[in-house]
């Protein structure tokens, strides 16, 4: 069993064992994900399909599902971070489908990926404020997003300026 063979292997990095959806499940210690992903790709996890962030009121939670074409098998694992300092390794280096996830999550939830090669905002433009899958996102904050004539977003409160033509 998957399960074993990684809590073998890494018996101090395991925090707790699970399933996700009948999917296989490790808590991972966060500072070990990336040599516990490390060690799940040479077991075969060839696939990133998912990374996410989830933010709970004491503590951000980083949510990995890996499948094994070659062993037809699911795997979850999970990093539990701090509210107040939510970073964790990035894992661009094991799989490179981590890019676009990292980032993705990174943009919405405002989880930082250390060691990501280019940690930028994927979804939303480099001038909005917040992450808005976080809990203590701003939704009465108003930001509209234009288009400058050279192409780049520009992002405002002013609606005023949504609906005027010309220069910004």
């Amino acid at each position: 069993m998957i399960i074993d063979a990684i809590k073998s292997k890494f018996p101090g990095s395991i925090i707790g064992t699970g399933a996700l959806v009948d999917k296989p499940m490790l808590i991972i210690k966060k500072d070990d994900i990336l040599k516990v992903c490390e060690y799940a790709h040479e077991l075969g996890f060839d696939h990133l399909s998912l990374i996410t962030g989830v933010d709970y009121r004491d503590h951000f939670e980083v949510i990995y599902n890996l499948w094994s074409y070659s062993n037809k098998q699911d795997l979850v694992l999970k990093v539990m971070l701090d509210h107040e300092n939510p970073k964790v390794q990035s894992v661009v280096s094991v799989w490179k489908s981590a890019d676009w996830l990292e980032r993705e999550t990174y943009d919405l939830v405002g989880i930082t990926f250390e060691g990501h090669p280019n940690l930028i905002r994927i979804l939303l433009p480099d001038g909005w404020e917040g992450h808005p899958l976080r809990r203590d996102y701003d939704m009465q904050k108003e930001q509209y997003v234009l288009i400058s004539e050279t192409g780049e977003d520009i992002v405002t409160p002013d609606p005023s300026k949504a609906l005027r033509p010309g220069k910004y």
